[in-house]
């Protein structure tokens, strides 16, 4: 693959912008990291206190890494990073509006990424609610968004951290991860020579970017999640219920008709496809 280079991705922004659109990427590049998310949120809490973030840190900073020691999802969970196999970075954005919900962000996000890999490759990912990309049937991205909250109860900042397999690691998945883990292409030498990931997250950028000002989630998201229509398992309260997801609303949650007949809206926690 090409090796990740700053002033690449910045040129490949700019042929993609073509002016559009005034913020573009600062890019700070790593060889290896614990997690772009966690070195995000290290430089913040470094600053002086009460002291404006984006007066220090441009908005549209990109940490981005060729390796995660310790690469992190939603829930706790870990996100494996192997060198050489995928893309692993992090935006930091300043959301738009009053009561921007994190939830939309990463919705934005998500459609980021299928719009940049049908671009860029002519391939269709599948999106499963909240923060995940599917293709041939296994996750190849994850999606985590953190934030604060500032004075107005809107989002001060928002990091959105973006995992992306895009070949087999040379010791291969762990067997945990051998059933659901995927990744975009299957490994060929010829073909892992020919991938450009500067031009890749070049793309990913320009449509993250384009999203930022929008406060509803895209009809692509809503429209084509492959759990509409589907049977589902979810906790509300330390209680859990059964239901099928009828709808995916402006804002990102899921419309959920429970299985005693009662509607319910998710807006957080972890979904399983469950049949009734």
């Amino acid at each position: 693959m090409e090796p990740l280079s700053s002033t690449e991705i910045l040129r490949f922004y700019h042929l993609r912008n073509q002016g559009c659109l005034s913020l573009e990427p600062h890019v700070l590049l790593f060889d290896e990291i614990d997690s772009t998310n966690t070195e995000c949120k290290r430089r913040i809490q470094e600053l002086p206190y009460g002291e404006d973030i984006f007066s220090h840190i441009s908005e549209g900073t990109v940490f981005l890494s060729d390796y995660q020691t310790a690469g992190r999802g939603r829930m706790g969970k870990s996100f494996l990073s192997p060198k050489g196999s995928g893309l692993y970075f992090s935006i930091l954005t300043k959301p738009r509006g009053e009561n921007k919900n994190p939830l939309v962000l990463t919705c934005h996000a998500a459609v980021a990424v299928k719009r940049a890999v049908k671009e860029v490759f002519d391939i269709e990912l599948s999106i499963k609610w909240v923060n995940d990309l599917f293709y041939k049937g296994k996750k190849l991205v994850g999606i985590l968004a953190e934030g604060q909250l500032g004075d107005s109860s809107s989002l001060a900042y928002c990091i959105m951290g973006i995992g992306i397999n895009l070949f087999l690691p040379e010791s291969g998945f762990p067997e945990e991860l051998s059933g659901i883990a995927g990744t975009l292409f299957d490994y060929h030498e010829e073909k892992k020579e020919n991938i450009n990931r500067n031009q890749f997250l070049a793309s990913i950028l320009f449509h993250y970017f384009s999203l930022l000002d929008q406060d509803k989630v895209e009809e692509e998201y809503r429209k084509e999640n492959i759990l509409l229509t589907k049977d589902i398992l979810f906790t509300e309260n330390h209680q859990e219920y059964r239901g099928r997801v009828e709808a995916i609303l402006e804002d990102g949650s899921l419309s959920v008709r429970c299985q005693e007949g009662s509607m319910k809206i998710v807006s957080s926690g972890e979904v399983k496809e469950k049949f009734l």
